[in-house]
């Protein structure tokens, strides 16, 4: 089941789970993107990633793509922005998050 999160307005859809809400509040609190998607890629991977019982993979929350458009990545090398939203997410891992695929944009970029 394909579910993407998107918001503008600190909106989110109900199916959220825990790991994609705290991936949410953390980047749009720091970040205040302009453009904010977030798909759930977790059950294209549940074959071949073992499940470790963690948070993360009970709820069904181990990959993610996200899609974050933001002011504050201007003058940010590309690795800087990933390192700054890997930053953010620590406690996300650390819970059993696994992967994170990143496209960081600014506004001009778009």
């Amino acid at each position: 089941m394909l579910r993407a999160f998107a918001t503008r307005a600190r909106t989110m859809s109900a199916e959220a789970g825990p790991i994609a809400s705290a991936i949410t509040s953390k980047v749009e609190a720091s970040l205040k993107p302009t453009h904010f998607r977030l798909v759930n890629d977790s059950h294209k991977h549940a074959s071949h990633y073992a499940q470790d019982g963690s948070a993360a993979c009970e709820a069904g929350e181990t990959h993610f793509r996200l899609e974050v458009t933001s002011e504050a990545f201007t003058g940010v090398s590309l690795v800087k922005r990933h390192q700054l939203i890997y930053g953010l997410l620590g406690e996300e891992f650390k819970a059993g998050l696994h992967a994170l695929s990143m496209t960081t944009k600014t506004p001009a970029e778009k």
